[in-house]
């Protein structure tokens, strides 16, 4: 009958002198029953082994990280450039850029790092969506004008800079929303390893 030679089995002892000298010291020690290994505390590990609350240390760098972003956005809207994207007809996509970022930032909060990749990858995507509509709008309006009187090209210039603000904006802020998620998750999605 073969004796096999398991970890498990063997006395601390033996393995001490089977094993080459340097081992000993990259390997920790554990306690031995299994009850007293999770009674252990290691203050350098902030991961939570339950997920139904968050560290102190993450919860403290997501409130600073956000407070920073809200007010740049705070500071924006007291210069009167806030506002610009959602009047007009662009409306629609940058309320819908906004509630992804505002999704993403909530899948921060939960420390779902691949859907906060997704969606900043995608929120870029949706940006250029708006440029393409812009641009539709804006070469639209310029077809329908083919006259010389300059009160008649009037309304068609005012349609061309709409579609141009449609176009810019929706850009803009598709790139913003997208540097704001990436910002997190490369300062906030590391943190956990």
């Amino acid at each position: 009958m073969v004796d096999t030679y398991s970890l498990e089995s063997a006395p601390r002892q033996k393995l001490r002198s089977i094993v080459s000298p340097v081992a000993p010291k990259l390997v920790r020690e554990q306690p031995d029953d299994p009850a007293s290994q999770a009674a252990v505390h290691k203050p350098w590990d902030t991961r939570s082994d339950d997920m139904s609350g968050a560290p102190l240390a993450f919860l403290s760098r997501f409130i600073v990280l956000q407070a920073i972003g809200a007010a740049g956005i705070v500071g924006l809207w007291v210069v009167g450039i806030a506002g610009k994207p959602f009047a007009g007809n662009n409306a629609f996509l940058c309320w819908l850029i906004a509630a992804i970022g505002a999704l993403g930032i909530l899948c921060v909060f939960l420390r779902r790092w691949r859907d906060v990749d997704w969606l900043a990858t995608h929120v870029v995507r949706i940006g250029l969506l708006g440029t393409v509509v812009g641009l539709i709008v804006a070469f639209s309006a310029a077809r329908t004008g083919g006259s010389a009187d300059p009160n008649a090209i009037r309304p068609m210039i005012a349609s061309v800079i709409d579609g141009m603000y449609v176009a810019l904006y929706a850009t803009l802020l598709g790139i913003a929303t997208n540097l704001w998620l990436k910002i997190n998750l490369r300062l906030l999605g590391n943190f956990d390893g």
